[in-house]
């Protein structure tokens, strides 16, 4: 998705939702700031085609079959970026004070960043556990170190997923990301080709790679038990669903594009549906639920 597209969408929907301006806005910076270090990401030379239809076939992650270099300098200068923006983006006055003081780039080290991809929720913690302020929150480290990862990762996930050529995205039948393997943030269904009620693909929010999954079907479990899956929406908003499964108490936001009357920006519908997610949250669902495939459904 082009950057004038998501700043056409962000327009339009504070225009038309002035209750999620301020959030849309300080996201407009974040993109702007993540496109900022694009150039900056290191050169990818994926492995060939065959290898690439073989990796996937067997359920592995593109990512782990040639990973992508993460430069140290440019991803701590992003990371300084993102917790700058971050500290004025309306934080609790005690959060914002530890972020403020933190040196949060300075506690990445070539080892731990070296070892993000394969164990993101170590690197998390293992640079909390140098920063060593409770104040902080892993929550809030999370956010930066993933946003902050980002514009290394896009241009690698696409060089890596067009390696594939023809490759049945469906094949990979999972709800963890094909090139890096993180779970899906949210999804989007479009009236394609002759799929009656059209065709499901889920987003990456760290590589932002979207690939093709099963609509009738949960994206944490695997479920295909009709009588366990459903969503919610707003009856004035039907482009806008939070896919709910009752076997494993999961939700996964997702945009219907027949309903919405226009191409969907995934991450700016990500920001869109977030009250709606919240619904989801308070009636005892959530983004992961309780039994995630941590392989390929």
């Amino acid at each position: 998705m082009t950057d004038s597209a998501r700043a056409k969408s962000v327009r339009s929907y504070v225009e038309s939702r002035p209750d999620l301006a301020r959030q849309l806005e300080f996201f407009q910076q974040l993109w702007t700031a993540q496109d900022g270090f694009t150039a900056r990401a290191a050169t990818y030379e994926p492995a060939s085609e065959d290898e690439t239809q073989r990796a996937l076939a067997s359920h592995r992650t593109l990512f782990s079959l040639v990973p992508p270099e993460l430069p140290i300098d440019a991803y701590r200068d992003a990371v300084r970026a993102i917790a700058a923006l971050m500290t004025d983006a309306g934080l609790p006055e005690e959060q914002a004070a530890a972020l403020a003081e933190a040196d949060l780039a300075g506690a990445i080290t070539d080892e731990s960043l070296s070892g993000a991809l394969d164990g993101f929720d170590v690197f998390v913690q293992t640079v909390a556990a140098r920063l060593a302020d409770d104040r902080l929150g892993e929550t809030l480290l999370a956010f930066i170190l993933t946003e902050a990862m980002t514009p290394f990762l896009r241009e690698p996930a696409k060089a890596a997923v067009k390696a594939a050529g023809k490759f049945d995205w469906l094949r990979w039948d999972s709800g963890l990301c094909p090139a890096c393997g993180t779970p899906a943030s949210s999804g989007v269904v479009r009236d394609e080709g002759e799929m009656q009620g059209g065709r499901r693909w889920l987003e990456c929010p760290l590589c932002r790679t979207t690939w093709e999954y099963a609509r009738l079907r949960c994206v944490r479990c695997g479920t295909r038990e009709q009588t366990k899956l459903g969503y919610l929406f707003d009856e004035q908003d039907p482009g806008h669903r939070i896919n709910t499964c009752e076997s494993c108490h999961a939700y996964t936001p997702t945009v219907f594009e027949r309903d919405l009357k226009r191409i969907s920006v995934p991450e700016v519908e990500e920001i869109v549906m977030v009250p709606l997610a919240a619904v989801a949250a308070d009636r005892g669902f959530t983004p992961l639920g309780d039994k995630t495939n941590e392989r390929p459904n």
